[in-house]
């Protein structure tokens, strides 16, 4: 009957036997001391029963090697660090008159310092009579190299130093438990430091470091103590000193057993004692005697199969004591290290072995590895039960096999029905792809996310499905049918709330907060996927920001309200946008207007009623740009609208306008000569070109007039009367104005006699710039005198703030700077503001001259003009002289000079002096 048992149980159903297990247990009992000791964690459960041994053997130093530790407050006393050195000397002076027996500086001196500090530690060495040692270290050449190289002190040091090696050598873990006896140098073999301190005779070889001695048992001091006096001298007198690194700062610290880390000079102190107490720690060949133990404990386990398991148990624990006292006083008393892990591994698998013979282990394995199945797949139950999310299970013929409360109330599907018949077609078409997926690449993990909507009564809900399918792993079934099994989980989360949250988001995102139309962005993002014919409209309020400053912006905001509420009662169903601040934008279809021209006196009669704010009736007018799809792109039509509003706004008395292509191509190059006009000033694209201004009475040079021209690299020369305006309304005006002048003085600063250059500047340049100190640094840095430079002003500079530029011009004549009104006459020409303004010059505007020969009244007011000046005093210009005719009549009214096509056009400096026989004075 037992026979029969066993042969039962030594057979399992899934293949694994009693005897496959007894003889894999045998094997591994008889390899492992063979191979253990090189396995890792053999060796770190060695090293740590040895270092707990050490622990609990503590022993003293021996008090005859003392540690002088340059700690912090070594460091904070000196206050620098590397130290100079001769603070080394200083201390090898008080060591030797304390009478130390020999002194190891584990420093490194292998750099040279001053030559000064270099002899002073020299000459203490000297007087030291060659009791010191000094460190020298053999490293690697190079990380990727295995040849090494030795680092000593420089040759002036070692005159009257031992050499001792300080290498402090680390295990595969980083930890320090052994030390060299010493290496070759040069040929020679040289002790290590803990060699030579220890006093034995040996160089070669390492030995283990007894870490049972106490670190704090070492006399230690701080450095500074000593160099102070504080040290007796009865605590250095006949001992082994090392001096070294204890602060933190300098990183000179190694992990070690037992004590954590350590200075490095502390280790070469505790080598240095464990010679001197004669603790040679040996280990010996355990193989022999752990191959008899692993046999003696199969034959026991084989021989006692009817020996019940707690007494095995008791005898396992027996043996793991005496063994661990055994090996904890050979190592207390004898110095010998005893591994007790591969015994005691062996006595665990043994242990193993014998629950095998007794209890059928492989049997025991499955049925733990059935039974945490089972708790598995309850535990998932219970997962997916209570799972606030719906989970479901499906197996490979997308059968669910599992599935929460909430699963079943979503899908309306109950454990054992079809997946696909129970379920939102879009989870249906995402499993299916899945499935493709699988079939295709059969042992990767594939999911996807899919969104779809549902019902919770009468309320809208939105779910997201989360679908992944797993290989399944079937060690016995053929590779076709491997290929096909899966295990499936979809997961369906409610995202109503975000779902909600998101619309709300993309809402606000879209709509304009104060009026609820859609704002700028999505307008044109509607409006460039427009298809059919239609009028794209932007509306702009007359004087918003003047009623906005009258009536406070509250009421601005009342107004844009009703505004947007008038134009949704008369396009409701349209795309209605507020673009910006008070500009509004309309798309209707073409078909719902016969004409452009109707279309917008529809749009400007919905604004002749007054609108009601805060209870008082406002007229307001409103001005419109429309623009067809048929005048552009989709994507361009808001812009060729505004383009329309723009020229609407030009026109005086103008209401509506419609697109004009050519106008946009000239905005466009505006906005485009406006981008460029920063880079033409830095690229010097800017050129002065001078045009002579001549004494009617003599025919003689008087100067010329500094013109700006603009060489585009890309449409060639542009005119001012074009570059000019768009520089004063971007900005740029006082940037350009600048250079011109600056450069219009720099080249009249080379011209002969007493030639002057008059220079243009603009009304915003002279009332936002700083212009009376920009024409001191022009004039200082090119060296022309005051006298010779002519500001030329408009009208318009005086216009709002009079005071402030008449006070300009005031300072800037009292430098000597010449002020001329330019274009008089064509502006406001007012006698009162004349009468007031420090001028030199009145500049007759060209207009004038060139239609007074032909026109008597023309020609009256020339006259007016020039009396006028001569009653104030002024010197008297005309512009635009191109005949002879011309000049004798300015001539016989009283004018002093000329500029015009006549005596020149604008031409280069050199050309324009050349051509009135000035070149020669110009060149001297």
């Amino acid at each position: 009957m037992r026979d029969r048992a066993k042969a039962a149980g030594d057979y399992l159903p899934n293949g694994i036997s009693t005897i496959t297990v007894r003889f894999l247990l045998i094997a591994v009992m008889l390899a492992l001391p063979v191979a253990g000791s090189s396995v890792g964690l053999v060796q770190g459960i060695n090293n740590s029963l040895f270092a707990k041994r050490f622990e609990w053997t503590p022993r003293s130093a021996t008090g005859n090697i003392v540690f002088v530790a340059i700690d912090k407050h070594s460091l904070d006393a000196v206050g620098t660090w590397p130290w100079p050195r001769h603070i080394y000397a200083t201390l090898l002076d008080k060591l030797v008159a304390s009478g130390a027996k020999d002194v190891f500086l584990d420093v490194d001196f292998s750099a040279f310092s001053s030559t000064e500090e270099d002899e002073r530690l020299a000459a203490a060495l000297a007087r030291s009579g060659g009791g010191v040692l000094l460190p020298v270290f053999r490293q690697q050449e190079m990380a990727s190299s295995s040849e090494t190289a030795v680092t000593r002190p420089i040759p002036q040091l070692l005159q009257n130093a031992w050499p001792a090696f300080a290498n402090v050598a680390m295990d595969a873990d980083g930890i320090v438990r052994r030390f060299d006896l010493g290496s070759q140098l040069d040929g020679n073999p040289t002790q290590s430091a803990a060699a030579a301190i220890g006093r034995i005779d040996g160089s070669a070889g390492s030995l283990l470091i007894d870490y049972s001695i106490r670190p704090d048992t070492v006399p230690t001091f701080s450095l500074s103590d000593v160099l102070n006096g504080t040290v007796p001298a009865d605590a250095i007198r006949d001992r082994s000193v090392v001096v070294g690194a204890s602060a933190a700062e300098l990183k000179d610290i190694f992990a070690v057993p037992v004590y954590g880390a350590i200075a490095g000079p502390l280790i070469h102190v505790l080598a240095a004692e464990t010679l001197l107490q004669n603790r040679f720690l040996r280990m010996v060949d355990e193989v022999p005697l752990e191959l008899l133990f692993a046999a003696l404990l199969i034959v026991g386990v084989i021989r006692s199969r009817s020996t019940g398991l707690v007494t095995m148990m008791a005898v396992a624990l027996t043996i793991v004591a005496v063994g661990e006292i055994g090996a904890f006083l050979l190592q207390w008393r004898y110095a010998i290290l005893i591994g007790t892990a591969v015994p005691w591994l062996t006595l665990l698998l043994a242990w193993m072995l014998a629950l095998n013979e007794r209890v059928d282990l492989g049997r025991m394995l499955v049925a733990i590895a059935n039974t945490e199945a089972r708790n598995t797949r309850r535990l998932m139950r219970r997962i997916i039960a209570d799972s606030s999310d719906g989970v479901v299970a499906f197996d490979s013929d997308l059968r669910i096999v599992e599935a929460s409360e909430s699963a079943k109330a979503v899908l309306g599907a109950e454990i054992g029905a079809s997946l696909l018949g129970s379920t939102d077609t879009a989870i249906i078409d995402l499993v299916r792809r899945l499935v493709s997926e699988h079939d295709a690449e059969p042992g990767r993990v594939h999911t996807a996310l899919v969104d779809f909507a549902g019902n919770k009564g009468s309320q809208a809900t939105h779910y997201e499905a989360s679908v992944t399918i797993s290989p399944i792993e079937q060690p016995h079934a053929r590779p076709a049918a491997a290929r096909s099994r899966f295990a499936g989980c979809l997961i369906i989360r409610d995202i109503t709330a975000r779902y909600d949250y998101e619309e709300r988001l993309k809402t606000m995102s879209e709509l304009d907060e104060l009026t609820g139309l859609l704002n700028r962005r999505e307008f044109a993002s509607r409006l460039a996927t427009l298809e059919s014919r239609a009028f794209v409209s932007v509306l702009d309020i007359e004087r918003f920001s003047s009623l906005c400053a009258t009536l406070g912006r509250d009421v601005g905001d009342e107004l844009l309200k009703s505004v947007a509420a008038r134009l949704g009662n008369a396009f409701a169903g349209n795309l209605l946008a507020r673009l910006d601040r008070d500009h509004f934008g309309i798309v209707t279809s073409a078909a719902d207007a016969h004409a452009i021209e109707d279309f917008a006196n529809g749009l400007l009669a919905l604004f002749e009623e007054p609108v009601l704010l805060s209870g008082a009736a406002v007229p307001i007018s409103v001005r419109v740009g429309i623009a067809s799809s048929e005048d552009a792109a989709p994507g361009a039509l808001l812009n060729a609208a505004e383009s329309a509003l723009d020229a609407a706004k030009a026109l005086a008395g103008g209401r509506w306008s419609s697109f004009d292509p050519s106008a946009a191509v000239r905005q466009a190059r505006s906005r485009r000569l406006e981008r460029d006009m920063r880079d033409a000033l830095r690229n010097r694209q800017f050129f002065l070109r001078f045009q002579p201004q001549i004494e009617f009475a003599s025919g003689r040079l008087l100067g010329a007039e500094a013109l700006i021209r603009w060489n585009h690299p890309e449409f060639g020369l542009i005119s001012p009367a074009e570059f000019i305006p768009i520089a004063e309304s971007s900005g740029l005006i006082c940037e350009i104005g600048r250079w011109t002048l600056f450069e219009a003085c720099r080249e009249a600063a080379a011209w002969p006699g007493e030639l002057g250059v008059a220079v243009n500047v603009s009304a915003l340049q002279f009332e936002q710039s700083d212009i009376e100190a920009d024409v001191s640094e022009a004039l200082s840095g090119s060296g022309l005198p005051s006298s010779r430079l002519c500001l030329e002003l408009t009208e318009s500079a005086f216009l709002g703030n009079g005071g402030a530029v008449i006070a300009k011009m005031c300072a800037l004549r009292e430098t000597g700077v010449v002020i001329a009104l330019d274009d008089f006459g064509t502006g406001y020409s007012s006698m009162s503001y004349l009468a007031d303004l420090p001028l030199d010059k009145l500049k007759i505007d060209q207009s004038f001259v060139r239609r007074m020969n032909a026109n008597p009244n023309v020609l009256e007011i020339v006259r007016a003009i020039i009396s006028l000046a001569n009653g104030l005093k002024l010197q008297v210009v005309a512009e635009g002289v191109e005949t002879e005719l011309e000049a004798d009549a300015l001539q016989r009214l009283g004018c002093e000079t000329g500029q015009g096509y006549l005596f020149g056009r604008p031409d280069e400096a050199i050309r324009m002096l050349s051509k009135w026989n000035a070149q020669k004075r110009l060149s001297a």
